[in-house]
């Protein structure tokens, strides 16, 4: 198995197993097998999975970007600041001495802790951030697009709650200070995620060959 996709197998499944040890404890609960709304106190181990499972998302698109740099375009790394430079994540120019705090090291390593650097500052809110990932690096996009409405659905709501604290602005009957989530809406975007770790198996595999 190719380096990068092992990382991504070994980082994917740690994360998988916390969200679905969540979505196992709210199962757990009392509350859980009423029926009709579910109260606040349960429901919100399903917000803590959401949180979470975007996170795993992100990570993946991050340790694919760590490991597919070396088939990256030129325009990729140019847009990467040199590591301790740049406003905001955006690259600027720089004196050439200013790369003495490398001395002695490859162009490889600049580039890598650089990116590191870069990453950590790196969001992806949107399909459309997903894409523009895939582009860099010459992922065949084709792979992932079934996953896009979903994956959009997930990030709007995980924006509401870590944002918002979920809290809902709308009123009249039938409205709760809270919106309302289940078990179901939070498997589907499970499975959502486990799909764009499939497509990225096979996108990378396709990419490296």
């Amino acid at each position: 198995m190719h380096a990068a996709n092992w990382l991504l197998l070994f980082r994917f499944s740690e994360h998988k197993n916390r969200i679905e040890n969540l979505i196992r404890l709210y199962e757990s609960h009392p509350d859980s097998k009423l029926a009709g709304r579910k109260e606040t106190e349960s429901t919100d181990i399903l917000r803590a999975a959401v949180v979470l499972l975007h996170a795993t998302f992100e990570d993946m698109c991050r340790t694919v970007e760590r490991h597919m740099t070396p088939y990256a375009s030129k325009e990729a790394v140019n847009a990467i600041p040199l590591k301790g430079h740049g406003d905001r994540g955006q690259p600027s120019r720089f004196l050439l001495g200013e790369l003495l705090v490398f001395k002695g090291k490859s162009v490889d390593d600049v580039i890598k802790e650089s990116q590191q650097e870069y990453l950590l500052r790196t969001s992806y809110n949107s399909p459309k951030d997903l894409f523009l990932m895939l582009s860099r690096y010459g992922l065949n996009k084709k792979h992932f697009v079934a996953y896009a409405p979903e994956l959009s659905s997930l990030n709007k709501r995980r924006h509401q709650i870590v944002h918002q604290a979920d809290w809902n602005d709308k009123k009249g009957k039938g409205q709760h200070r809270f919106t309302s989530i289940g078990k179901t809406k939070v498997k589907r975007w499970l499975k959502c995620i486990e799909g764009i770790y499939d497509a990225f198996q096979v996108a990378t595999k396709e990419r490296t060959k």
